[in-house]
């Protein structure tokens, strides 16, 4: 783990919004495009080796492996009332139980341990990224999940919908409590606004609703609070291997109640902080898919508050997992980039889920994230031989017809 930043760490480690998008703007590029420039400048400030004589380039570390987000996984302490709520206040239905056996969960430091868990997903034709709500049967689950807006680690996950009112009262109807009503939240220049509420799970997992007019209701980003864009920014683009798809920003510190976040704003002392708030937020996506971007986010002011969840089992958003095809030549591709790799892949059983091999590994911050291998993709019934040996015939014809018809044999 990182050593905890003094005061002046802090401020010297800040990249600042400003400095940033100026320097972008004598650069001639726009802001998505300038993520290349601080990747560049920032190269050093986050511990990333490239074997010597290999550029380091976005096209390295796991961008050629990664197939897509996969699932956020939610530690509930109560998996079927945590079930009905997500399915009466979010856009999710249940697609899949995972229910395996007692083993060991050696990457996550669990010699033995037993979890019973369900996948929910959005109604996307092409599959997005699910929620994974998991009940620790053993060890049982621990602590209460982040009650601060700016707390280091994943925060908050959001859904979009046209009708936001509607969505308000239905989450007041499921028995939660709203941190406030929708309200709009400051993101961009010339008075750019997202409008959004945000409320907990039964568990105190917040959840969050934004408003965007003419969209199907779906699952979209889940926010994650670094310490140090200046660490995370390179990480994410560089290691992971994702596009830096957008750059949310308040022009100027705005009322932290807008947008109803949280319950509370802290200090990074700890003390509770009730002045105005300022944030800095790339998005990041994989490829072309950008319905489920990574929202990584530094509160400039008042800074971040605390560290992220210690154990595999605390109650909240504990980890993000990413899908590839062949989870040993990504966890190769891995260790040759970044040291703080819990272990090689180890197979869970996760019982109608079926068997997957994982890979647990930290950001800068210490927030986990995983790696996790689709199953074999679907073979053919009918064996290719059999196959080629009816075409074939027709195929040998049509050559033929070809030599004799070379316009024909074109079609």
């Amino acid at each position: 783990m990182d050593e905890p930043l003094s005061t002046e760490a802090r401020g010297a480690g800040t990249l600042r919004r400003t400095d940033f998008l100026k320097r972008a703007a004598v650069a001639g590029v726009g802001v998505s495009a300038a993520g290349a420039l601080l990747a560049a400048e920032r190269a050093e400030a986050v511990d990333i080796h490239f074997p010597p004589g290999e550029t380091p380039t976005p096209d390295r570390g796991l961008r050629a492996h990664i197939n897509r987000f996969s699932h956020l996984v939610i530690n509930v302490s109560d998996l079927e009332r945590a079930r009905a709520f997500y399915k009466a206040t979010f856009p999710v239905t249940v697609t899949a139980r995972t229910n395996g056996p007692p083993q060991p969960y050696r990457s996550l430091g669990i010699k033995h341990g037993q979890f019973d868990g369900y996948m929910l997903r959005d109604a996307s034709e092409f599959p997005s990224r699910a929620i994974h709500i998991v009940e620790w049967k053993s060890p049982r689950p621990v602590g209460t999940p982040y009650g601060e807006a700016n707390h280091n680690g994943f925060y908050r996950t959001a859904a979009l919908t046209p009708d936001i009112q509607a969505r308000y009262q239905q989450v007041i109807a499921a028995g939660s409590t709203p941190y406030g009503p929708p309200s709009p939240i400051p993101v961009g220049p010339a008075g750019a606004v997202a409008t959004a509420f945000g409320f907990p799970d039964p568990d105190g997992s917040t959840l969050e609703w934004i408003a965007v007019p003419g969209v199907p209701e779906r699952l979209s980003h889940q926010n994650a609070n670094c310490r140090d864009l200046r660490k995370s920014f390179p990480f994410y683009q560089r290691v992971v291997g994702l596009d830096h798809s957008a750059r949310p920003f308040s022009p100027e510190p705005f009322d932290q109640r807008l947008g109803s976040l949280g319950r509370a704003i802290r200090n990074p002392d700890g003390t509770i902080y009730d002045g105005l708030v300022d944030f800095d937020a790339p998005f990041f996506s994989y490829r072309a898919d950008s319905r489920n971007p990574i929202d990584l986010l530094q509160w400039e002011i008042p800074g971040v508050f605390g560290r992220p969840y210690p154990t595999p089992n605390h109650l909240g958003i504990i980890r993000l997992a990413f899908e590839v095809d062949d989870i040993d030549a990504a966890f190769h591709e891995l260790r040759k980039v970044w040291k703080r790799v819990a272990g090689p892949p180890e197979e869970w059983d996760m019982g109608e889920f079926g068997t997957r091999k994982v890979v647990i590994f930290e950001d800068p911050d210490g927030i986990m994230l995983e790696l996790i291998e689709r199953p074999p993709y679907g073979i053919e019934t009918t064996p290719v031989t059999e196959t080629w040996a009816r075409v074939r015939p027709a195929r040998r014809h049509g050559h033929r017809r070809g030599a004799d018809h070379p316009a024909r044999g074109c079609r």
